[in-house]
C-alpha cells in the first residue's frame, strides 16, 4: 500500500542527489500567510505523512522572512531518526512543542536556499526515492521524529520546526496486529443562515405562505422528487421519541396554524448564503468518496437540498445548543420564543421526513454538543427531549487525558434514562478539524504539519494497547474545510493499523465507564465563558422584545371582530379601497380571523429565533430580523405627515391621516399634544383603519389669540403606549374680528345706538327749545 499527503502543489521536484529547486516568492510575508511570528519561519506547505515500500517522501517548504534585513542564502536540512519509535503521548506532545532533545542523525536531504529579501519568502522542494538508503534504514513501524531546520551560518537566522512521519507496516517483516477502530463523524449543518427582507414584506403586508417543509433556500421550489432515506432506527431510538411526546404537546403558540404542518418553523424566514450551493455539492461529493464517514444532520439543513444526501443520523433541529439551553434555563427561551418542543426527537424526525419526503423515515437521532459542555443537567435535558445518544466534542472525562486511548463510549444515568455518551478522541478530533493540539506545536500551523501529526498520533494509540478492543472517535466541525476533510478521510482509510467502522459499532461497543463511574466523568460547569454567556444574553433579550412586540401588536393594536364590526369611522371604506387598488379578490379572500396571520407571525419569529440560538454561534446577527420582522408590524401603522395649518378663527379641525398595511383592521388612538396654551388640540381620538387602507380622522382646534404651535401627533395603541414615529404639525392662528366677536361688538354698538335715541326722545326740553 503506497500513498502520500500533498496540499499543495510542490515546486518542481528534485531528487537529493540533483540540485533541489529553489524559488523566490515575490509576495511580502505578511501576505503570502507565514505560518510564525518569528523573524525567519519555516512552514510546511506539503509533506508525505505516512512512508510505504513504495511511496518515498517528498515535501515543499516555504522560508519566510519577516525581519527588516535580508537574509544571506543558506540550507535547509529534513532529517529524522529511523530508530526511533514513540511510545508515549507526553513524549510525543514535548516533541510536537520543541521542548524534546531527540537525536535525528539520518538525513533525508537538503536543498540550497537563495537569499530572501525583507518581507519576501523562498519557495523549496525535496524528493526522497523508497529506494533510497535512508528510507530504507527503517526496520520498525511507527510514528518516527522529523526535523525540518535552515540554516545559513549566523546563529539569529537559524530556524527549525518539529514534525513527525509515520511508517507503516507495508513490507516490514514485523508481527502484525489487530487494526485500531475509529469512527469518523461529520456534522452536516449550514455554515451559516441570514434573514430574508423578502419573506418579513410578505409577512406584513399578508402575501406570505408557509407549506410544511418548504425549502429555506432557492432550491425550495423545486418539484423533483426526494429519493427516500433508508430507515435505520434502533428500539432505542422509539423509547425516546415516545419520552418526549409530552412535551410535544406543549408546542408553541406558533404551531397552531395548520393541523398539516408537520414541523414548528416557518423555513422561509431563514436563507442560506450565496456559497451554500457549492458548499452542499462538495458535502454530496465527500459523503459519496467516503461511504464509512458518518453523516449526523441537522434536518432543516437536509430540507434545504434538492436531494438530501444518504446520511447516518440525524440531530436537533437547527442544531440547538442544548448545553447553552441547560445553562440558561427553559424560561429565558420559553421568553424569546423558543418552546422544547420545537427541537425535540419526535420533531427532528418529522422534519427528517419532510426532507427526504417519505413520511417512513426514521434514523437514530444524535444530541450534538453545542459552545458549553455536556453538564448532568444538560444530559437531562436532552434525554428529557427524547434522545438517547449525545455527541461529545470537548471536555467530556477531562480526568481521563492521561489515560491510554479508550473506547470513546459513556453510558451515564438521567432523570429519564440512560444516555449514551460518544466522547470524541481530543487530540485526534483537534487535527481532524484542522487545529493544532498546542499553541506550541510549530509544525502543526499548517495543515500538512496537522495531518502528519494525525498519524503518527493515531499509530502511537494502536501501539499504547495492540490487542485491546477500542473504537475511537473522530469528530469534524459542522464548518469543515471539505479540502482538508478530504485529505483527512484519504489518510485514515488508507492506513495499514487503522479500520474505519460506523456509529452502530460504537454504539454497541462496551462502553468504558457507566454508573457511578461516569457520572463522575461529567464535567460540573457549563463550560460556556463570560464573553459567549454575554452574546447569549443579548441574543436572548433581542429575541424577547421582538416577541414581546409581536404579541402587543396581536393584543393591542389588531382590531377585534366587534371593533371591526362598531366601527363607524371605517363603514364602507374597506371595500372600496380595495375596489380602488385593484385588490378586491384577495381582499375578499382574506379570512376575517387574524390569529392564523399572528400565528404565521409567532411562527417566524421562532423560527428566527432557533435558528439564532445554534451551537455554532455563527448567527448572531439573526435577532435582528426578528427585530426587523417586529418593527415592521409597528411601523406598519403609521401617521401620513400633513401639511401646515393656518387658523383665522377660534374653532377649526386638524385633519390626521393614518394607513395601515397589514392585512387585517387595526384600532388605535391618535393623541395631539401642542406647545402652547393658546392654541390647542383635542387630545386623544380612537381610530378604525382597515386592512390595506388609510383613514382620516379630524382634531378640533380651538384658538384663544393669535401665534404659533406646533402640534405633535404620535399613535398608541390600546393600552395607551405609544409606537412608531412622532409626527410634528405647524399651526397658525391670524385671530380676526369675525363671527361671534364681532357680532357681540355690533351689538353692543345697536344698543348703544338705541339707548342714544330713545334719552334723545324722552328728555325734557327747555323752554327757550
Amino acid at each position: 500500500m503506497a500513498f502520500a499527503t500533498t496540499f499543495t502543489a510542490p515546486a518542481a521536484h528534485a531528487a537529493t542527489t540533483a540540485s533541489p529547486s529553489a524559488s523566490t516568492s515575490q509576495s511580502s510575508a505578511g501576505t503570502s500567510g507565514s505560518c510564525s511570528d518569528a523573524d525567519v519561519a519555516i512552514c510546511v506547505q506539503s509533506a508525505t505523512a505516512v512512508l510505504t515500500s513504495t511511496s518515498g517522501y517528498s515535501t515543499s517548504i516555504r522560508i519566510f522572512n519577516s525581519g527588516d534585513d535580508s537574509l544571506k542564502a543558506g540550507t535547509l536540512t529534513v532529517s529524522m531518526n529511523a530508530m526511533y519509535s514513540f511510545t508515549s503521548r507526553v513524549d510525543m506532545q514535548d516533541w510536537a512543542n520543541g521542548d524534546a532533545h531527540i537525536p535525528t542523525q539520518s538525513v533525508l536531504g537538503t536543498v540550497q536556499v537563495p537569499e530572501i529579501k525583507a518581507g519576501k519568502n523562498a519557495s523549496v522542494s525535496i524528493v526522497v526515492p523508497a529506494d533510497s538508503t535512508q528510507l530504507k534504514s527503517i526496520f520498525s513501524w511507527g510514528p518516527k521524529p522529523l526535523l525540518f531546520s535552515y540554516s545559513n551560518g549566523i546563529e539569529k537566522d537559524g530556524a527549525s520546526v518539529n514534525s513527525f512521519v509515520t511508517r507503516s507496516t507495508d513490507g516490514l517483516k514485523t508481527a502484525g496486529t489487530p487494526a485500531l477502530s475509529m469512527t469518523v463523524v461529520l456534522p452536516l449543518t449550514a455554515s451559516s443562515w441570514s434573514g430574508s427582507a423578502s419573506a418579513v414584506k410578505e409577512l406584513q403586508v399578508g402575501t406570505g405562505k408557509q407549506s410544511s417543509g418548504s425549502s429555506s433556500s432557492s432550491s425550495s421550489d423545486s418539484k423533483q422528487t426526494k429519493p427516500t432515506q433508508s430507515s435505520t432506527s434502533s428500539g432505542t431510538d422509539a423509547t425516546a421519541s415516545s419520552s418526549s411526546s409530552s412535551s410535544s404537546s406543549s408546542s408553541s403558540q406558533a404551531g397552531s396554524d395548520s393541523s398539516d404542518s408537520d414541523t414548528e418553523h416557518y423555513s422561509s424566514i431563514v436563507t442560506l448564503n450565496e456559497k451554500a450551493e457549492t458548499t452542499q455539492r462538495r458535502q454530496l461529493e465527500l459523503l459519496k468518496k467516503y461511504p464509512i464517514l458518518q453523516s449526523i444532520a441537522d434536518p432543516l439543513y437536509l430540507q434545504t437540498f434538492p436531494i438530501p444526501p444518504q446520511v447516518t443520523g440525524i440531530m436537533q433541529p437547527a442544531d440547538f445548543d442544548i448545553t447553552a439551553f441547560a445553562a440558561k434555563g427553559s424560561s429565558a427561551y420559553a421568553n424569546a420564543g423558543i418552546s422544547d418542543s420545537m427541537w425535540d426527537n419526535s420533531l427532528a424526525q418529522k422534519a427528517l421526513q419532510t426532507a427526504t419526503g417519505d413520511s417512513n423515515s426514521k434514523l437514530d437521532s444524535y444530541a450534538w454538543q453545542g459552545k458549553g459542555n455536556w453538564t448532568q443537567r444538560a444530559l437531562d435535558t436532552a434525554r428529557k427531549q427524547g434522545y438517547s445518544a449525545a455527541i461529545s466534542l470537548t471536555d467530556f472525562a477531562s480526568d481521563d487525558d492521561s489515560a491510554s486511548a479508550h473506547t470513546g463510549k459513556y453510558t451515564v444515568k438521567t432523570a429519564s434514562g440512560d444516555m449514551s455518551v460518544l466522547v470524541a478522541q481530543k487530540q485526534l478530533s483537534l487535527l481532524a478539524q484542522n487545529a493544532a493540539t498546542t499553541k506550541s506545536a510549530d509544525a502543526e500551523t499548517t495543515s500538512a504539519g496537522r495531518i502528519a501529526r494525525l498519524m503518527a498520533q493515531s499509530a502511537l494509540y494502536q501501539m499504547e494497547q495492540p490487542y485491546a478492543e477500542r473504537v475511537l472517535l473522530i469528530a469534524m466541525k459542522s464548518s469543515e474545510d471539505l479540502a482538508y476533510a478530504d485529505q483527512v478521510m484519504s489518510n485514515l482509510s488508507q492506513a495499514s493499523w487503522l479500520k474505519l467502522t460506523d456509529l452502530a459499532t460504537l454504539k454497541k461497543a462496551e462502553s468504558y465507564k457507566s454508573g457511578q463511574t461516569a457520572t463522575q466523568s461529567i464535567p460540573t460547569a457549563s463550560g460556556l465563558s463570560s464573553s459567549e454567556l454575554m452574546a447569549l444574553n443579548s441574543s436572548l433579550s433581542a429575541l424577547a422584545a421582538s416577541k414581546d412586540d409581536i404579541s402587543r401588536f396581536s393584543t393591542s393594536i389588531l382590531s377585534s371582530k366587534e371593533q371591526s364590526e362598531s366601527s363607524p369611522t371605517t363603514s364602507g371604506t374597506s371595500d372600496a379601497q380595495a375596489l380602488a387598488r385593484g385588490d378586491a379578490a384577495q381582499t375578499g379572500q382574506q379570512s376575517d380571523d387574524a390569529s392564523g396571520w399572528i400565528s404565521q407571525l409567532s411562527l417566524a419569529q421562532s423560527t428566527i429565533a432557533i435558528h439564532s440560538l445554534d451551537g455554532t454561534g455563527r448567527n448572531s446577527s439573526l435577532p435582528s430580523t426578528a427585530a426587523q420582522l417586529a418593527g415592521a408590524l409597528l411601523s406598519g401603522v403609521r401617521i401620513t405627515p400633513s401639511e401646515s395649518v393656518t387658523v383665522v378663527t377660534e374653532t377649526a379641525s386638524l385633519p390626521v391621516t393614518v394607513s395601515n398595511d397589514h392585512p387585517y383592521a387595526v384600532h388605535v388612538i391618535v393623541s395631539s399634544k401642542t406647545d402652547s396654551a393658546e392654541i390647542v388640540t383635542s387630545r386623544e381620538a380612537q381610530i378604525e383603519i382597515p386592512a390595506h387602507s388609510e383613514v382620516q380622522v379630524t382634531l378640533p382646534i380651538r384658538v384663544a389669540a393669535a401665534g404659533k404651535a406646533n402640534a405633535s401627533l404620535v399613535l398608541l395603541d390600546r393600552k395607551g403606549q405609544a409606537f412608531g414615529t412622532t409626527h410634528t404639525t405647524r399651526i397658525t392662528s391670524t385671530l380676526r374680528l369675525s363671527d361671534m366677536s364681532g357680532l357681540a361688538i355690533l351689538v353692543v354698538a345697536g344698543i348703544f345706538g338705541l339707548l342714544g335715541l330713545w334719552r334723545q326722545f324722552n328728555r325734557k326740553k327747555d323752554p327757550d327749545e
